[in-house]
């Protein structure tokens, strides 16, 4: 029997936990480092740099060579193309990114670990890998088969929050029955809050919300934007912020000085932004060019106090959305809890645990202890525990899943399946019709609705209203006719969030009228 592990897979930074030889819970360091950040950089197809030396190279060079922030692309089916060092050219889906990057962690982790535990002991078997609350079908798939291939067969996935929860109940060295405990996660990519009950063993989340695309890099952008204001503002240049609104004849400028610039400004923000968690008020210096095309050092500055001017909103819109599911827990019968967790490394910012304490002022204290290294450690605890996984956690739904009218007066009007709020794994059924006579293959596109954030939303087009993937069946048999027959398809919701479906072939009473497997695709794995 090999060794299980507990991987926080962020946006930002990737950290991995394990119980080492004296069973005690310890994050493994990788080039030094707990912290591994998610950049990857290709010297060439097979020479691949990943985290701190990444990083490195990534900011001193500025090149197409590398790239950061892929976690929340990695249901897009889009390929990127990266320019590896050596010259060669690759076109990669995010998920195949994500795999590299995973493989090189993999391979690093089971180094160390093998020599601690022994060739047998020390092999990766299991890995328990979080994912965001907010993630859906399409993005947990994603992931799950990016870490098998990158050489992990067993592998399962856990809510972020959940794993924080786990986490906090496991440092507190004590099980506190029926605790109900609020986590606030506010990773580098996505915002998610849970509230967790533990009852007899399980963790049991009660209600559920966030915010999908804001993360730390939104406040990184805010600090990018005002640091990019100020820089043209000194040089009276007026350069957008966007590429696709960049042209070098009208600016007189070089697209490939702009788009160094842009690198070593949103590197200066996120330096900024990190290191005035620490301090009031912190300088860099920045090599860039300047209005004449020549390299030269420029200063950049912020306070503490001018951070927070600039992400209140964001960090409200988080206290905003956890007062909300604070209010749906109380809807389902939970009134009470008793503690609040922070976790991710957004939490790291001073403004974020005072507005939180403010908000929540009649519940207990915040506890933030190693906040960026939480998640992996309570998906360490889990993976000890692999095989009874399903027992100890009890997640529900984040979105309202379903599909979207095709005729008639309520065309592109979707229709809930399987609403938010739903204990997992669940299931339900819907018929679909065909088109035409003779029709062999049907397509059935499925959508997730954030009626939370955008209770209006209502049909396709709407804010709010997004397409996962598409079902495709090509196996219908030969000659049926449109008006004697439908599609059934249920769609069964795993614990871990992920989709299967079922498809039969029912007469207009709705029984089967053929024993035979329907066979079915997602077009995402046919991309």
């Amino acid at each position: 029997m090999g060794k299980e592990i507990g991987i926080d897979f962020g946006t930002t930074n990737t950290v991995v936990s394990y119980y080492n030889k004296k069973n005690r819970l310890r994050t493994l360091k990788y080039d030094g480092s707990a912290i591994i950040p998610s950049v990857i950089y290709f010297n060439s197809k097979e020479d691949i740099l990943i985290g701190s030396k990444a990083k490195k190279k990534l900011e001193y060079l500025k090149n197409g060579a590398g790239i950061g922030n892929f976690k929340p692309k990695i249901g897009n089916s889009d390929r990127v193309e990266i320019v590896t060092e050596e010259g060669e050219t690759l076109r990669l889906r995010y998920r195949d990114i994500a795999t590299n990057f995973l493989n090189q962690v993999i391979r690093g982790v089971e180094e160390k670990l093998i020599r601690e535990f022994g060739s047998d002991e020390g092999c990766l078997d299991r890995a328990v890998v979080t994912v965001p609350a907010m993630f859906n079908d399409k993005e947990r798939s994603a992931t799950k088969r990016a870490v098998r291939e990158a050489g992990i067969q067993e592998v399962k996935l856990v809510a972020e929050p959940t794993a924080a929860a786990v986490a906090y109940e496991e440092d507190m060295g004590e099980h506190i029955p029926n605790a109900t405990v609020l986590v606030y996660d506010f990773g580098g990519g996505t915002f998610d809050v849970s509230i967790i009950q533990e009852s007899h063993g399980q963790f049991k989340e009660i209600a559920r919300g966030g915010r999908k695309n804001l993360g730390g890099n939104n406040l990184t952008e805010k600090i990018f934007q005002k640091l990019w204001h100020d820089f043209n503002e000194k040089y009276g240049l007026e350069l957008p912020l966007e590429d696709d609104e960049f042209d070098e004849e009208y600016y007189h400028y070089s697209f490939d000085n702009y788009r160094k610039n842009k690198v070593a400004f949103w590197d200066g923000a996120n330096h900024l932004k990190e290191d005035l968690s620490e301090v009031e008020e912190v300088e860099e210096e920045l090599s860039v060019f300047g209005a004449n095309g020549n390299p030269e050092l420029y200063t950049i500055r912020l306070s503490r106090e001018e951070l927070n001017q600039l992400i209140e909103p964001e960090i409200t819109e988080t206290v905003e959305s956890t007062m909300q599911t604070i209010e749906e827990a109380k809807n389902r019968g939970v009134s009470r809890v008793d503690q609040v967790v922070l976790a991710g490394g957004s939490s790291n910012i001073p403004l974020v645990a005072e507005k939180v304490s403010e908000a929540l002022q009649n519940h207990d204290t915040v506890y933030g202890d190693n906040v960026s290294t939480l998640i992996s450690r309570g998906a360490a605890v889990l993976a000890k525990q692999y095989k009874n996984i399903d027992a100890l956690t009890q997640p529900i739904t984040n979105v309202d899943l379903g599909v979207v009218v095709t005729d008639g007066v309520q065309y592109q009007k979707f229709n809930t399946i399987i609403p938010a709020g739903t204990d997992l794994p669940c299931q339900n059924s819907c018929k679909f019709r065909l088109f035409r006579d003779g029709q062999q293959k049907l397509e059935i596109n499925y959508y997730e609705r954030d009626s939370k954030n955008y209770p209006k939303a209502s049909r396709v087009g709407d804010e709010g209203i997004e397409l996962v993937d598409t079902l495709v069946i090509d196996s219908l048999p030969a000659n049926l006719k449109k008006t004697e027959v439908t599609i059934e398809v249920t769609f069964c919701a795993q614990k871990d969030g992920t989709l299967d479906m079922d498809v039969a072939l029912t007469d207009q009473k709705g029984c089967i009228i053929s024993q035979e497997v329907m066979k079915y695709q997602k077009k995402s794995d046919l991309e």
